[in-house]
């Protein structure tokens, strides 16, 4: 699904933030990525959903060259990933139902396929009574869940989870990390996780990839097996 070879990115102020990295993320899994401020985790993210090609190595994900992709040909890739960050980024003056419906709009679906599909989005993050209201009248929970489901709603193959608990206190953070549990059973979506939140990965365990100085220094299974060094 999401394939590293040998990748580096050097920006053109002489940081180096990602250095030779391999590794490979298979489809339908839910996996961490952590490390320090400055270890490479947004420019992993940024490769992923083609905002930046690397220096040299290989980017594929779901079977697409993200380095060699066109300019043009970028937005119809992007269709594959959805992206969540931890400041929710809905449309103020869409309704909840509106602002899901709109990432429909913007590929062109149908009225009624639109109709449809947000309903289903609707009931598997647990917003059906909200389908009216506005972001302000939400709580960031429910602001978040929102946001998940337009990133999910055309049914991409990867979700992109940028500290999306970074803004919740603990008892909304284990909301929403419960439905991106559902949401990679469900919808067999993969899902890759950014997070600096300890207590959410020691609680909820996945597979983690630690970075640092743009390495990958860990890659940890569910039960502890470091596989690189």
């Amino acid at each position: 699904m999401i394939d590293l070879m040998g990748v580096s990115k050097t920006y053109k102020n002489g940081v180096h933030a990602i250095k030779n990295m391999t590794l490979h993320i298979d489809e339908g899994e839910f996996v961490y990525i952590i490390g320090p401020t400055g270890s490479g985790k947004s420019t992993f993210i940024k490769l992923i959903d083609g905002e930046e090609i690397p220096d040299s190595g290989t980017v594929i994900v779901a079977g697409t060259d993200v380095g060699k992709l066109k300019f043009k040909k970028v937005p119809y890739y992007r269709r594959n990933i959805g992206v969540v960050f931890q400041d929710y980024r809905l449309l103020p003056n869409l309704t909840i139902f509106e602002n899901i419906a709109f990432a429909l709009e913007a590929i062109g679906q149908d009225k009624a396929t639109i109709r449809k599909r947000v309903r289903e989005v609707l009931e598997l993050v647990s917003l059906e009574e909200k389908a009216r209201s506005f972001p302000r009248e939400l709580s960031g929970g429910q602001q978040q869940r929102a946001t998940i489901g337009r990133a999910i709603a055309n049914k991409p193959k990867v979700l992109v989870a940028d500290e999306p608990t970074g803004n919740l206190d603990p008892e909304k953070s284990n909301e929403i990390m419960r439905l991106l549990e559902k949401i990679n059973e469900e919808e067999k979506t993969t899902v890759v996780m950014v997070t600096h939140d300890s207590t959410l990965v020691d609680e909820f365990k996945k597979r983690t990839i630690a970075l640092e100085e743009g390495y990958v220094v860990a890659d940890m299974m569910k039960g502890g097996y470091i596989k690189h060094e």
